[in-house]
């Protein structure tokens, strides 16, 4: 464990910490209370900007460095908390970061600029950031201290939760908001039958507008989660080996567990106990710098409210880290708040919010085929976006939330007749909102990359190195060309080996097609060559290798959609092996029918594999010629060619199917 102790000569003023204005040759000592996703963020950015006149500790509650709690209820499933780190230990000592575990801060004095810890160690500082964070809200009911009665905020929490769901067969969850749900749905992946209790009248109703709440409910109980909603909890009791809630209503429900996720309370324990402002209903006040009542003292993340809002989550957070990390080095920098999108994602299901759905104006209303977007208009401008079993936009109307865009009579018109207001979205990636993800695959926005092209990554290898975005399909390879000024894109790795194997890969199904059926041996005598296609066991032999590459080759895409394949490999080589497998499919499909297209379906399914096959190796060419197309038509190209593939993989499928059936059948 390492502390710093007081140093001899007396602090700078912050005015000159803050701004970088160093007047001594010894470091700033720089301390930060709390270690979670908004400190490490910091952190980051901290790192990214270089303070070479701040030495940096942080003071960690629990004895584990931070992690991701967005993904909290992943690790639930399994044991292992090791994927939700969000950097190993050695990271913090390569860039000079202190972290003492395990021993939380206890004490401030803000005249002497000390803190001293539970242990009694006592660190000096000359800048105190306050990045405390939340604490789960557990309701104040008799029995809500008894066994068996948790929160879920920690890898703590998530070890006992998991612990105790090891031999229980029922749970209640207190809380229909995003927490509830998805702490609820853990617990049904983990066998355990779960309700789902909520004191309001339906599930996110801070969030939903009650058409879409409803529609959630739905989704919801046919996932195999039981929804009570107007549930207010009035006790909690032990019944034997059992728990009891009792509800102001007289109804009961026993539970052999239960979880506390209704919602989440600003840490602020320390600011009040050393004189800091808080807000009315708590959190340290803050201004549009982050300062606190003491020009010392700064606080970001859930502890803070700027302005006397409260944020429950961490895209906010991650704002105030990156203002405060240039604020003290010395930019002028100044958190604005805004609309941040509000997202549940379950399995089947995915909701999105922005702004305030249920206030009062226009309300229009999108709906198809379990899908449902609305768009609240106060006096013409966009005030609230939801978006239920779609996202299509989102970026795009977060912009629109955030700059009280004004939607004219056609755009309304058009987003209640095809679900969005616009037109589909401009070719040139340098105008799309800064919140559009450019790279489908890992998320990577549009904004993101201008900020790593701003600061020095002048290439598409620089960008992908920096943020991941075209490292796992390469699609999206063409707009980054585009970012970076570039007339075409960059030639990919491989390029002639997979053009060279497209070509080939279209020129057997035309072959396929166009070719008279190999005839049949004109001997019952000597080598029969055409027993391959009509004896039953080579059928068999040669039907089912081609099934099984084919069940090859649709798997290979799921390496967009498991992370630990992600970044194995080269793209383009991974581009080769598909495009091969196509090949060896088409190889086996001779042998397999003798260049005969049969009849009726079996025709129809002989058409869709070969269409199937010169799609994707049209797709696959396109790539591989990309560095002499222009990125747009690059880009469109392959999206366009791959759309078509992918769309036409869904009937192979279910013809396959049928023909394995007819076969065995009749």
């Amino acid at each position: 464990m390492k502390t710093h102790p007081p140093a001899e000569a007396p602090a700078l003023p912050l005015s000159q910490a803050a701004a970088g204005g160093v007047v001594s040759s010894k470091k700033q000592r720089l301390l930060m209370i709390g270690h979670g996703m908004v400190s490490h963020r910091f952190c980051v950015e901290w790192v990214k900007l270089g303070h070479d006149g701040f030495s940096l500790t942080i003071l960690a509650e629990e004895n584990i460095f931070a992690y991701d709690r967005i993904h909290l209820t992943q690790g639930l499933s399994s044991s292992g908390e090791a994927h939700l780190e969000l950097a190993p230990a050695s990271w913090y000592s390569e860039h000079g970061i202190t972290v003492t575990l395990g021993d939380a801060a206890a004490h401030i004095d803000r005249e002497q600029r000390q803190v001293t810890t539970r242990s009694g160690h006592i660190h000096a500082y000359d800048v105190l950031i306050l990045a405390t964070g939340s604490s789960a809200r557990r309701l104040s009911v008799p029995g809500a201290d008894l066994p068996d009665v948790f929160v879920y905020r920690t890898l703590a929490d998530l070890a006992a939760i998991r612990q105790r769901a090891a031999t229980a067969k029922t749970a209640a969850v207190l809380g229909g908001g995003l927490l509830g749900l998805e702490a609820g749905r853990a617990l049904l992946d983990l066998g355990v039958q779960t309700h789902v209790l909520e004191t309001a009248h339906g599930l996110m109703t801070r969030q939903l507008h009650a058409e879409a709440s409803q529609l959630l409910e739905q989704r919801v109980k046919a996932s195999g989660l039981k929804v009570l909603t107007g549930c207010i909890t009035t006790a909690i009791t032990q019944e034997e080996a059992s728990l009891q809630l009792h509800f102001r209503d007289e109804r009961t429900l026993t539970a052999d567990m239960i979880v506390m996720a209704a919602g989440v309370e600003p840490r602020d324990e320390l600011a009040q106990a050393c004189g800091l402002q808080t807000g009315a209903r708590g959190g340290i006040l803050v201004n549009e710098t982050l300062e606190t009542s003491d020009p010392a003292i700064f606080a970001i993340g859930e502890c803070a409210v700027p302005r006397g809002v409260f944020y429950g989550f961490a895209a906010p957070g991650f704002d105030m880290a990156r203002v405060l990390a240039e604020k003290l080095a010395g930019r002028d920098s100044r958190f604005t708040p805004t609309e941040y999108p509000v997202r549940l994602k379950l399995a089947g299901t995915d909701v999105v919010t922005i702004g305030d759905i249920r206030a009062e104006g226009n309300l229009l209303t999108w709906k198809n085929q379990g899908m449902l977007k609305q768009i609240l208009l106060h006096e013409g401008r966009v005030s609230g976006v939801s978006l239920f079993g779609s996202t299509e936009d989102v970026g795009r109307l977060q912009t629109a939330v955030m700059q009280k865009q004004r939607l004219r009579f056609w755009e309304q018109a058009r987003f209640v007749k095809t679900g969005s207001p616009w037109k589909p979205i401009s070719q040139d990636v340098t105008q799309w909102p800064a919140t559009a993800a450019v790279c489908q695959c890992t998320g990577v926005t549009r904004g993101q990359l201008s900020c790593a092209y701003a600061a020095g990554c002048k290439t598409v290898a620089a960008l992908s190195a920096e943020t991941g975005a075209g490292t796992v399909c390469g699609s999206c390879r063409p707009l980054l060309a585009q970012l970076c000024g570039s007339t075409t894109s960059p030639a990919v790795r491989l390029a002639k080996p997979l053009l060279w194997t497209c070509v080939v890969a279209t020129l057997l199904p035309l072959l396929h097609a166009v070719l008279s059926p190999i005839p049949l041996s004109p001997t019952v005598s000597g080598f029969r060559y055409d027993l391959i296609w009509l004896d039953g066991f080579w059928k068999q032999v040669t039907g089912y290798t081609l099934l099984g590459l084919m069940v090859l080759a649709l798997l290979l895409p799921l390496r967009k959609r498991v992370r630990a394949l992600m970044h194995l490999g080269d793209y383009g080589a991974w581009r080769i092996i598909h495009t091969s497998l196509g090949v060896l499919s088409l190889m086996v499909l001779v042998s397999h029918t003798g260049f005969r297209l049969g009849f009726n379906l079996n025709k129809v399914l002989m058409m869709n594999m070969l269409t199937l096959a010169i799609t994707g190796a049209l797709s696959g060419a396109v790539i591989a010629l990309a560095h002499r197309l222009s990125p747009v038509s690059a880009r469109w190209l392959q999206v366009g060619w791959t759309c078509v593939h992918a769309l036409l993989t869904w009937p192979l499928l279910v013809l396959v199917l049928f023909h394995i059936l007819t076969v065995y059948r009749y």
